[in-house]
């Protein structure tokens, strides 16, 4: 295949962590609170990781709060140091049939993330042609737009499948940016130090099997889709058939920030500390609504969707419009009125963990039918589209003034699948 556009300028870097995702129901957050505090600012009482800024310790994080539950996706060891623990308490309280029905759940298969980086690339078209391949060859994969970059978590044990098809469409390993790059990518023209392009990026001992060789990804059980149509097809056929239905609640109003390249001490610590208010204010029972009797949007920190990551980037937080008065004061972002965001919220739980498709079938769908009633409407401005995969949810976020054009081209996949029927 041949690169786009929107993929010339794209790096992509598979970063080494081997990650788990956990899935907390909302109402039980309160327990997890504190373990969640810890894994986010605590450094082990090391003297080297003391010395490292709260943001800047790991290679990956996500902690996301929104209608579904609450979503952890961070390092295994640091799943089983502070919440295997609480988890195995509730197994023996509730004997682990009850706690399991009580919603608790553990990815069983690890998870290497992988980051997008480019400049001037169109976050929903990007997504499409990245995922799309990836669940054609048959990966469950979670996506992840963040203010500065994209992340695809995959299975470990499809990593040399997703190398493969990074070969596939035109990508090589770049010595100098230590990412597969596009073979028309600028950079290749300053350096031609490349692996070869029919061969993966040394493996470390994080990304190898017991024997050093690569893990192999096991065939899917259902033949993968051949093409976008199809697996646009499949992807809202299983949303039907498990009575999933995009939800919206319009009070949700979303903005998207980030900490400073150039953060000091007191900003990151004044961030620490209102991050802390607002997660033990969302720790106590939520409302239908957030508006609770004594509190206004001013003094209400609880959060009904928050979504944070930590990578080497600087910190991502995807957050309430309302929340800007307790943590916008140390973000950058814009923060006005066109830049307010709406989730469309996918509610996964009846899919188990493998469910391949989703991200790319939702992807191709807004692409095409946002596409179609921009002609139709004769407006000329795209939707920008961007995802959150939780644990449990995709979340598709779009600028609240495009939001029914997108659910529009939603409402469009469910009827082209009963049509077929």
């Amino acid at each position: 295949m041949t690169d786009s556009m929107n993929l010339i300028n794209a790096q992509v870097t598979f970063l080494e962590p081997r990650l788990v995702l956990v899935h907390i129901p909302n109402e039980l957050f309160s327990f997890f609170t504190q373990p969640f505090l810890r894994i986010l600012f605590d450094h082990d009482h090391s003297e080297d990781t003391s010395k490292i800024t709260w943001t800047d310790r790991h290679a990956f994080l996500n902690l996301s709060i929104t209608p579904v539950g609450c979503s952890l996706i961070c390092s295994k060891e640091l799943v089983e140091k502070h919440l295997t623990p609480l988890t195995e308490q509730f197994d023996n309280l509730l004997g682990k049939t009850k706690a399991k029905s009580a919603g608790i759940e553990t990815s069983h298969d690890e998870y290497v993330a992988i980051q997008v980086d480019g400049q001037g690339l169109d976050a929903g078209q990007r997504v499409l042609e990245l995922t799309g391949p990836l669940a054609m060859a048959g990966i469950s994969i979670f996506f992840i737009t963040t203010y500065f970059s994209d992340y695809i978590l995959v299975p470990v044990k499809a990593r040399h499948t997703v190398v493969t098809t990074l070969q596939q469409r035109g990508f090589v390993f770049s010595a100098e940016a230590e990412a597969y790059v596009s073979q028309l990518s600028p950079i290749l023209q300053h350096n031609r130090n490349l692996s070869s392009p029919f061969h993966e990026r040394p493996q470390t001992a994080s990304s190898s099997g017991s024997d050093g060789r690569p893990p192999s990804s096991p065939m899917p059980s259902t033949p993968p889709a051949k093409d976008i149509p199809e697996l646009q097809i499949r992807t809202f056929t299983k949303l039907m058939k498990n009575k999933i239905e995009p939800a919206v609640d319009p009070n949700l109003r979303l903005v998207n920030c980030a900490g400073n390249r150039d953060h000091d001490e007191a900003s990151t610590r004044q961030l620490k500390e209102d991050l802390i208010q607002v997660l033990l204010a969302s720790n106590s029972p939520r409302p239908t609504t957030h508006k609770t009797v004594g509190l206004t949007d001013d003094t209400d920190f609880s959060a009904k969707f928050l979504s944070m990551t930590l990578s080497s980037e600087p910190i991502s937080i995807l957050m309430e419009e309302r929340l800007l008065t307790q943590l916008g004061s140390t973000l950058l972002g814009t923060k006005g009125e066109e830049d307010v965001l709406v989730p469309i919220v996918l509610d996964l739980r009846a899919l188990g963990w493998t469910a391949t498709g989703i991200v790319g079938g939702v992807a191709g769908r807004l692409s095409q039918g946002a596409a179609s009633f921009q002609l139709e409407e004769g407006d000329n401005e795209p939707v920008e589209i961007s995802f959150l995969s939780s644990a449990k949810a995709g979340n598709v976020i779009v600028r609240a003034k495009q939001l029914g054009r997108a659910l529009r081209a939603l409402e469009l996949g469910m009827e082209e699948v009963k049509g077929r029927k």
